[in-house]
C-alpha cells in the first residue's frame, strides 16, 4: 500500500496530472478577531481571558481556560445572544457558554457545557432558542456522543439531549475548566 501510493506521487508529475489546491478566498476587510464581537448594546472582548461587555465585566463573571473566545450568534427581540468558547487542551479541547446580553447592558453568562469537541454549529430553533450541535468526541481518555444542547430563551435553561442542566454558575463564576 504505501509503495502504490509513493510511485502514485512520482508518477502524477510525469503524466503532467499535478493537483493544484483552490486559492484561498478571503473576504474584504481584516479576519474576524475571535476575542471581539459587536453587540447591539457595546462589544464583547475576551481578550483578558474573561468576559467584558462594553468595557465592564460580566456577573457571574465568565473565565475560559486556555483562551476565551466570543462570536454573535443571533438576536431575538431586544436580546444578543453570544457564545463562548473556553479552550483546553488536546483531552478536551473546547467548553461552550452561551450569554444573554439585554437592552440595558446586563449580560448574563450560562455554565459552561459541552462534550469537550471544538467543532460545533449553533442553530436558532423555534426563532427563540440557541442550539450548540457537537459531533462525537474521541481523545485518548474518553469517547462522548454527539451532543446537542438548547438554551432556552423562555426559561433561560439549559438542556443537553433532552436532559437538564445547571444553567447558573456557583460563587458568580462561569469558569470554562
Amino acid at each position: 500500500m504505501f509503495r502504490t501510493f509513493t510511485f502514485a506521487c512520482l508518477a502524477l508529475p510525469l503524466w503532467g496530472g499535478i493537483a493544484h489546491a483552490a486559492p484561498p478566498q478571503y473576504l474584504p476587510g481584516p479576519p474576524p478577531d475571535p476575542h471581539h464581537a459587536h453587540t447591539r448594546f457595546g462589544d464583547a472582548d475576551t481578550s483578558s481571558g474573561m468576559l467584558n461587555i462594553a468595557g465592564q465585566q460580566t456577573l457571574p463573571r465568565a473565565a475560559g481556560n486556555g483562551s476565551l473566545f466570543v462570536e454573535k450568534v443571533g438576536q431575538v427581540g431586544d436580546t444578543d445572544f453570544l457564545l463562548l468558547t473556553s479552550t483546553g487542551n488536546a483531552l478536551c479541547p473546547a467548553s461552550y457558554s452561551i450569554v444573554r446580553v439585554d437592552s440595558s447592558g446586563i449580560a448574563v453568562p450560562t455554565a459552561f457545557f459541552g462534550n469537550c469537541n471544538d467543532r460545533h454549529e449553533v442553530q436558532i430553533i423555534h426563532g427563540q432558542d440557541i442550539a450548540v450541535i457537537q459531533p462525537e468526541f474521541t481523545s485518548s481518555e474518553a469517547d462522548t456522543p454527539r451532543t446537542i444542547t438548547v438554551y432556552s430563551n423562555s426559561t433561560r435553561r439549559l438542556a443537553q439531549n433532552g436532559s437538564p442542566l445547571r444553567a447558573g454558575c456557583p460563587n458568580n463564576l462561569c469558569d470554562g475548566l
